[in-house]
């Protein structure tokens, strides 16, 4: 049997003596069961002052960005302690030394001096709503079981025939949130400056990280679907909140108005998407963010290449919304061929969206889209049409990928900066 290592003992000096050279231990061994102890030995050490260049923390990274104040779980980053010998010898020494902040409003550090963190510091977000302000949507009707919405006696005054849908109400306007921040480390300094992270210009969207504390204050009059979509219920004001998972403190919020009034839908905004591709570069505005921009074929390039649908909706109080913000159970989105010999379209129910599927090369309004009120909430055998809109194709195969736009509902560029979004104003 070999020799086993079962104990290690660390020797600390008070002070060295002079000269240093060399000093005798003595020690034995007492075995605690039987109280019998091993003869007494002695071993020499030998004593050496190193002289040290100096101490080192060293942490993993240099910066913490502290989301502690939004979700309320601490946020830390590994630390270890090491001295620099004159001679360039490095030696770990974190379970040696006792670490202290020097300003704990800023970071704390651990007892044991392994890990330095941030437990949250109060600071103010800005909440950022595409529609401010919701109305009922004139003719689109859906069930009234899927939301606390008046029913349509209440909420609409039409003639006879428009009171035969007891089941139905009005659809009210939706809109999507999203939480931005700044966020900032200040000087030690009173008289110092105040450093953004990428700069002033830039906020961080935190949406997916106050998911939990997002609330409405009066959820009678608007709700959250999804976490981050604004639906209103009833006329009134009320406001969407981000509270803090520390304090009773609200981080950030905004006004929200539900109005009486009805708008229409003057546009059925149609755009086929396919070929997706993403390109990465660093932003103009700051070399420390990647700048994501997706784009979508302009052209369809292949014999039998499918394309899905973009739809987005323009209402009559100017607003743009997204088809995808609303709940595709109410409503149905059907596509016509206008030229089955160049594209054709697939339609499936278990499909959300109809698919265009191209046959031959050619050009134009090739498809119409109809959106119509979901069956369930249709007065008549007649479908009620809430709006449709034509799509142009260019069917050319064989042409150049080069054909791509940057792809928004809006027909602008769409730029996908991923949780990074600069801001104006």
């Amino acid at each position: 049997m070999g020799v086993q290592r079962v104990l290690q003992v660390d020797l600390k000096m008070e002070s060295f003596p002079e000269p240093l050279g060399s000093r005798w231990m003595a020690w034995q061994v007492e075995y605690p069961a039987s109280r019998a102890v091993t003869q007494e030995v002695e071993t020499e050490i030998r004593l050496a002052q190193e002289d040290l260049a100096g101490i080192v923390p060293l942490a993993m990274d240099s910066e913490i960005l502290n989301t502690a104040v939004l979700t309320g779980k601490t946020v830390a980053v590994p630390v270890k302690v090491v001295t620099i010998g004159i001679d360039a010898s490095v030696i770990d020494v974190s379970e040696a030394v006792k670490c202290r902040s020097t300003d704990e409003d800023v970071v704390k550090v651990s007892d044991r001096c392994d890990y330095v963190f941030v437990n949250g510091k109060e600071m103010k977000g800005k909440i950022e709503v595409s529609d401010t302000e919701l109305s009922q949507i004139k003719g689109w009707r859906v069930p009234v079981m899927a939301t606390s919405q008046r029913s349509t006696r209440d909420s609409e005054d039409e003639d006879d025939e428009d009171r035969r849908g007891r089941s139905c109400t009005l659809q009210y306007q939706h809109a999507m949130v999203r939480v931005l921040t700044h966020f900032v480390a200040e000087s030690a300094d009173p008289r110092g400056q105040t450093s953004f992270m990428l700069g002033t210009d830039w906020q961080v969207d935190i949406t997916e990280l106050v998911w939990d504390f997002l609330k409405v204050e009066d959820p009678q009059i608007a709700q959250l679907l999804d976490r981050r979509i604004l639906v209103g219920l009833d006329v009134g004001m009320t406001t969407i909140q981000v509270l803090s998972p520390l304090s009773d403190s609200i981080l950030a919020e905004k006004t929200i108005t539900v109005v009486d009034d009805k708008v229409t839908i003057t546009e059925l905004g149609v755009q086929l998407v396919t070929g997706l591709s993403m390109s990465l570069q660093l932003s103009p505005g700051s070399n420390r963010a990647i700048l994501a921009t997706t784009t979508t074929q302009e052209v369809l390039q292949s014999p039998k290449q499918e394309a899905l649908i973009s739809a987005w909706l323009q209402f009559s109080d100017g607003s743009v919304a997204p088809l995808d913000l609303y709940n595709a159970d109410f409503f149905v989105l059907t596509a016509t061929s206008l030229d089955e010999e160049v594209v054709t379209v697939q339609q499936n129910p278990s499909w959300k969206w109809p698919v265009i599927v191209t046959e031959a090369e050619g050009q134009g309004l090739l498809v119409r889209v109809e959106m119509t009120v979901c069956e369930m909430c249709q007065k008549f055998k007649r479908r009620s049409i809430l709006a449709a809109g034509n799509c142009n194709i260019r069917v050319k195969f064989g042409h150049d990928r080069g054909g791509n736009s940057d792809y928004g509902p809006d027909g602008d560029d769409m730029e996908n900066r991923g949780r990074l979004s600069p801001f104006t104003g």
